[in-house]
């Protein structure tokens, strides 16, 4: 009877310790329960990190979507602007030199018809003598046709162009060649006549001032 009692007496200090210390331990600390919390909080503060690192993948990936994008709209664009100046250079090149060689002939047509009105304000019918006036009539019929036919040329020559408003009123008389080739011809010939008929027009002059002289 003494040991049956002995050993609840026993039994009933190790349950009381063992409520005493839910970890199974006489002592304050226990090892595993330590190392185990440990072990938690480290993985606690590893997904902590993951989860910081997965937001900064996703704020890079957004920011990346939104650089590329913008590289994209660039790239559309210097090509849109590129093709866009690139078309307007050339057409302005080609306008530029149109316009320059229109105003070229431009001049070189109003040097000639300067030329041409000089030599018709200084026909003067009425001083001429009555013995030279058939003579002198066809000279200056001359200085008339070779002036008009070269207006004709230069009519023909601008009128598909921003200068046709220049000549006004068209010619009085039929054309002496056709469209196609005084336009082709015209530069070249502009003043041609006029030099080759100079000659006459000057043996003309020549002729009237040794005639009033004499």
């Amino acid at each position: 009877m003494p040991n049956v009692t002995t050993h609840k007496q026993h039994l009933n200090v190790r349950t009381t310790q063992l409520e005493m210390n839910p970890h199974g331990s006489v002592g304050g600390n226990n090892p595993l329960a330590e190392d185990f919390t440990g072990k938690l909080q480290e993985a606690q503060s590893q997904i902590e990190q993951l989860q910081q690192q997965q937001a900064e993948v996703e704020r890079q990936k957004v920011e990346l979507e939104e650089i590329n994008a913008a590289k994209d709209d660039f790239l559309q664009g210097q090509v849109e602007l590129h093709e866009k100046l690139s078309t307007a250079v050339t057409s302005m090149d080609r306008e530029i030199f149109a316009t320059r060689q229109e105003l070229d002939e431009l001049e070189q047509a109003r040097i000639c018809f300067a030329e041409h009105l000089e030599k018709i304000n200084q026909l003067n019918p009425d001083g001429w003598n009555n013995e030279s006036l058939r003579q002198d009539l066809t000279r200056a019929i001359s200085v008339l046709d070779l002036a008009e036919d070269e207006y004709d040329q230069a009519l023909a020559h601008f009128s598909g162009g921003r200068s046709a408003s220049v000549f006004g009123a068209t010619s009085s008389k039929p054309k002496r060649s056709n469209t196609a080739s005084s336009n082709s011809e015209f530069v070249s010939t502009l003043c041609n006549g006029f030099a080759f008929n100079l000659p006459i027009i000057l043996l003309g002059v020549v002729a009237l001032i040794v005639y009033y002289v004499g």
